[in-house]
């Protein structure tokens, strides 16, 4: 068994340690944990034993562990945005595995130097579960094969993470610049600009239009609109509030011969005899377009419980050498989408993203840092 400790057991750290605590194939044994109180502790306390430390912060829980107050094999993560560089290091500092809840920090220089923290010999990941949703995985074959030719455009439309007012303030770090680093591009939708990367690579250009308090009295954004290119004449278009409702949440791709809509619960696909550039060359009449099948696959919602997959896939990284579910660095990609987003709508101008670590994105860093530094007085 690998030997777990949970940093951050809140609201959604409470949710993991219930399904670790109750799920002995995933191979974790948890010997000690932090901030385990209230309603969180109502939901574990029956799984918690006497021989499970407890510690009020991240700090004594690392004192606990060099004392060898209890052992343990990895981290995993579940604080405050902000926090995660600090938990991050001081895990790889003791030889510790560490799994993190998203984002990847706040701004990206936090995520990429958790990366060069890292020790060669321990894996580091991040918990991106929707990349395991079954209609997820479909779109990413579809892509992959080239069944239906070279994705063109890319519209997503993600309104259905509706907040109320109480939501905000149901803990004092939400929806401020200084403890939660953002609005509803890094904290609700970390996990759909995850999507984007992982399906489409990282956008070579981002241009984004934020706004801030639209539907709350919040600081930071509920709703924005980014706008992306790619190297390989790809665009897309993605669209995010807190304050719709009814909401959409729905992906649809142009390729060359089909366009596919994924929603929750099916991907429709409407495809063309033939590619639909070919055809603009080809077709004699002016306005006649091909006439296109459609075929629809439904899906199971909601789907399964892909966390524990992620969960799965992380200790399987520790004793096989096998593949996460996503790694440290592919989550940055996200990070530097909502940054880049972020200082596009304060800038009013297109930001180009470069190679992670390169002279060019280190000085994109310090000029985001500079910003969200004012931002945050």
């Amino acid at each position: 068994m690998i030997r777990l400790g949970i940093v951050g057991v809140g609201d959604m750290g409470s949710k993991y340690a219930e399904k670790i605590f109750t799920h002995d194939e995933l191979g974790f044994k948890i010997t000690a944990c932090t901030r385990v109180k209230g309603k969180n502790l109502e939901r574990i306390k029956q799984y918690m034993t006497d021989d499970i430390k407890i510690y009020d912060t991240d700090d004594s829980f690392f004192e606990g562990f060099d004392n060898k107050e209890f052992e343990i094999d990895a981290v995993l993560i579940v604080t405050p945005h902000y926090s995660h560089k600090k938990v991050a290091k001081a895990a790889f500092r003791r030889g510790l595995h560490v799994l993190c809840d998203k984002p990847a920090g706040v701004y990206l220089r936090q995520g990429r130097e958790m990366i060069e923290a890292k020790p060669l010999n321990k894996q580091y990941g991040l918990i991106f579960h929707k990349r395991l949703y079954p209609i997820n995985l479909e779109l990413k074959k579809m892509i992959d094969s080239g069944v239906y030719g070279k994705v063109r455009r890319v519209s997503y439309i993600v309104t259905d993470n509706f907040r109320t007012q109480s939501y905000y303030k149901s803990a004092p770090w939400r929806s401020t610049w200084a403890t939660d680093g953002g609005g509803t591009l890094l904290n609700q939708c970390s996990h759909n600009l995850d999507l984007i990367c992982w399906l489409f690579g990282q956008p070579e250009k981002v241009t984004g239009f934020c706004s801030e308090g639209k539907y709350h009295k919040i600081e930071v954004e509920d709703e924005a609109t980014v706008y992306m290119e790619w190297k390989d004449g790809l665009t897309g278009v993605f669209v995010a509030s807190t304050g719709e409702n009814p909401g959409i949440n729905r992906l649809e791709i142009s390729f060359d011969r089909a366009i596919v809509t994924c929603c929750p619960s099916c991907i429709r696909i409407e495809e063309n005899p033939e590619s639909a550039e070919t055809y603009r060359k080809m077709a004699q009449d002016e306005y006649k377009a091909p006439l296109a099948t459609i075929k629809e696959i439904p899906f199971q919602v909601p789907p399964p419980d892909t966390y524990l997959e992620v969960f799965k896939a992380f200790a399987q990284s520790i004793t096989k050498l096998t593949p996460q579910t996503a790694n440290g660095k592919e989550a940055l990609m996200s990070l530097y989408v909502s940054n880049a987003a972020y200082l596009s709508s304060a800038k009013k101008e297109t930001i180009t993203l470069h190679e992670i670590g390169s002279d060019s994105e280190l000085k994109f860093e310090e000029e985001f840092e500079e910003w969200l530094a004012k931002k945050s007085k």
